[in-house]
């Protein structure tokens, strides 16, 4: 993938959950982007990843487990963040999406981009969807981003997609975005 391709130490977070069970999934678009919206990134506590990496995580969110796709989160209302990695990811994010597109099982998938978007400097593109999981509907962004030749992560956040204008939503994905660090 983009960022998080199946590779060495790495996982498919940034990869499509092809279970279609919404293991992870990520919505958001290029104006909440986080990385300068309106608003103030608030985290409660810090995670930081065995595989190097931190994040902060707004009030009422928990690490749930690890696997060969990534780290799992699970926040309020249903959300849920998974963050993946490989050290061999794509150079072009918005390619690399869209070629991972078509191994897309979810029920009722439904693209609403695949866009170049700008954090931080680096590559990096979103894969916004929605999809349906026990009769509800959800909303996604997949962030996948090149960090450099030999890391890229996949920031994949899901939220019900009723709830996605709303600002817990807004100010979590903002949250997530800002204060993301890659390994160093």
């Amino acid at each position: 993938s983009a960022t998080a391709s199946t590779g060495s130490g790495g996982s498919a977070a940034a990869s499509p959950d092809p279970t279609g069970t919404g293991g992870g999934a990520a919505p958001g678009s290029s104006s909440d982007a986080g990385d300068g919206g309106a608003g103030k990134a608030e985290a409660a506590t810090t995670h930081r990843g065995k595989q190097g990496y931190s994040i902060g995580l707004p009030a009422g969110w928990k690490f749930k487990s690890s696997d060969a796709a990534g780290d799992r989160f699970t926040g309020p209302n249903g959300q849920k963040l998974l963050i993946g990695w490989t050290s061999t990811p794509k150079d072009d994010p918005v390619a690399d999406w869209t070629n991972q597109e078509r191994f897309m099982v979810r029920p009722k998938y439904k693209r609403i981009r695949i866009e170049a978007v700008e954090y931080r400097g680096w590559k990096t593109a979103d894969w916004e969807f929605t999809y349906v999981d026990g009769g509800v509907t959800y909303r996604s962004v997949d962030r996948g981003t090149v960090v450099n030749d030999g890391l890229g992560y996949g920031l994949m956040y899901t939220a019900r997609a009723d709830a996605w204008d709303g600002e817990q939503r807004t100010n979590t994905w903002r949250t997530l975005t800002e204060t993301f660090r890659p390994k160093s």
